[in-house]
């Protein structure tokens, strides 16, 4: 049961379920935001006409958006261009999202990570996080999980 589902259990008072319902989704957001933020690269993992892929890429979290540089030769971009869902890992996090090729020079969009060494033979990719899981520090499993978009 989730939080906002107690508060509405124990006091019906519409505008209360509306603050509590709010204020939790503006924790897992920000909570999602603090975890994103961390690496400067992450495991990306896609399947389509070309197989399973699995690849170190750089990243950068913008808020709740995600990019990715990746390098155009990549087998990634032909299955992202067949099935856009796409799977991050790092030591803190796993994401789950859908990924879009975007232009290198992205109009707007001030990232470090078109400074990497390397950059201009890259993609950038925008990945939309749908779910979020945040591993438990020193231990096995995940401490939280964050659904960021209704399925």
């Amino acid at each position: 049961m989730t939080p906002s589902r107690l508060a509405l259990m124990l006091n019906p008072a519409q505008s209360l379920v509306s603050i509590t319902e709010i204020n939790m989704l503006d924790y897992a957001r920000q909570r999602a935001k603090e975890a994103l933020m961390v690496p400067r690269t992450a495991i990306l993992a896609t399947s389509g006409p070309a197989g399973v892929q699995v690849s170190e890429v750089p990243c950068q979290a913008l808020d709740l958006d995600f990019y990715l540089l990746v390098p155009q030769t990549s087998d990634h971009l032909f299955n992202l261009e067949h099935d856009p869902a796409v799977t991050l890992l790092t030591a803190g996090w796993a994401l789950k999202g859908q990924a879009h090729i975007i232009s290198g020079n992205a109009p707007g969009v001030d990232l470090n990570l078109l400074r990497e060494p390397g950059a201009e033979w890259c993609l950038l990719v925008r990945v939309d996080p749908c779910q979020v899981q945040i591993r438990r520090v020193g231990g096995w499993g995940h401490l939280e999980t964050i659904d960021l978009k209704s399925r």
